[in-house]
C-alpha cells in the first residue's frame, strides 16, 4: 500500500507539471537581470515586477511594470577623483502579445510606456581641488521600449520567466497567475 501510496503521489505531481500554461488570467512576475535603463558599471543589478491585470483576449494583455536599479562608477583625474552614483526608478504602462497561449513554452512580446525616475550624483573623494566645478547632469523622462521572452510554465499557475528589452536588458524571473 505504501509502493501504491508513493507511485500515486508522484503521479499526481507529475500530472500537476504537465499542464502548466498562460491561462488568460490576471499575472505578477518578479525579475531580476543585467543592466537597464542605461545602466552599466558596477553593481547594476535591476529587481522588477510586472503586473498584468487586463486580458483583451486570449493572446494579449495590459497592465504595469516597475523597476529598481543602482549602480557607481569610480572616476579619477590625476590626483583627484570621484564617485558617480546612479539611481533609475522605471514605472510603465505594457501590452504582451502571447504567441502560444496555453502552451507550456509561452512566447511573447510588447511593448512599454513609462517614465524613467532616474538620478546622477558626484561626490568627490577626498579634497574637491579649488579651481573644480561640481559636475551637474539631466537624467530620467520618459521612454518606450520593446521586450520579448517566453514563460515556463511549470504548473497551472507558476513559471520561469526569461525577457530582453530596456530594463532590464536581460532578465529572469518567476511568474504567477492570480
Amino acid at each position: 500500500m505504501k509502493k501504491f501510496t508513493a507511485v500515486f503521489a508522484l503521479v499526481l505531481l507529475v500530472s500537476s507539471f504537465s499542464f502548466g500554461q498562460f491561462s488568460g488570467k490576471s499575472s505578477l512576475g518578479l525579475l531580476a537581470g543585467f543592466g537597464g535603463g542605461g545602466l552599466t558599471g558596477t553593481g547594476a543589478i535591476p529587481i522588477a515586477a510586472e503586473f498584468n491585470f487586463y486580458n483583451i483576449n486570449e493572446n494579449l494583455q495590459l497592465g504595469g511594470f516597475a523597476g529598481f536599479a543602482s549602480t557607481s562608477e569610480d572616476l579619477s583625474y590625476g590626483f583627484y577623483g570621484g564617485k558617480w552614483s546612479y539611481t533609475n526608478i522605471i514605472v510603465a504602462a505594457q501590452g504582451t502579445y502571447h504567441f502560444s497561449p496555453g502552451a507550456k513554452f509561452d512566447t511573447f512580446a510588447g511593448l512599454a510606456l513609462g517614465y524613467n525616475v532616474a538620478s546622477a550624483t558626484w561626490e568627490w573623494s577626498g579634497t574637491k581641488p579649488a579651481y573644480a566645478t561640481d559636475p551637474t547632469v539631466t537624467a530620467g523622462g520618459f521612454f518606450y521600449s520593446g521586450f520579448a521572452g517566453f514563460n515556463y510554465w511549470l504548473s497551472k499557475d507558476f513559471a520561469l520567466q526569461a525577457r530582453v528589452g530596456y530594463f532590464p536588458y536581460v532578465g529572469a524571473g518567476i511568474t504567477y497567475n492570480l
